[in-house]
């Protein structure tokens, strides 16, 4: 993911900018099922491309079966 997407993360951006060994550029989350850091991949995609629109932004959909998952790796990222 270009570093830019990843930057709306709070952690990530922590992780990148700090002295943590994820700053040479290479993070794993082994606590997060692909299938939701996916989709959180896609949130990120989509919270870059609205942040600073003024037009009406659309919804972002996410799954009623995923939301528990979504929540709690939104919530480690500080998405």
């Amino acid at each position: 993911m270009e570093r830019q997407i990843a930057m709306v993360s709070g952690t990530i951006k922590a992780m990148l900018m700090g002295q943590f060994a994820e700053s040479k550029g290479e993070i794993r989350f082994p606590e997060i099922t692909s299938q939701i850091l996916e989709k959180v991949i896609q949130y990120f995609h989509f919270k870059n491309k609205y942040m600073n629109s003024t037009a009406k932004i659309p919804e972002f959909k996410i799954e009623p079966e995923m939301a528990l998952e979504l929540l709690m790796a939104a919530n480690y990222l500080d998405a």
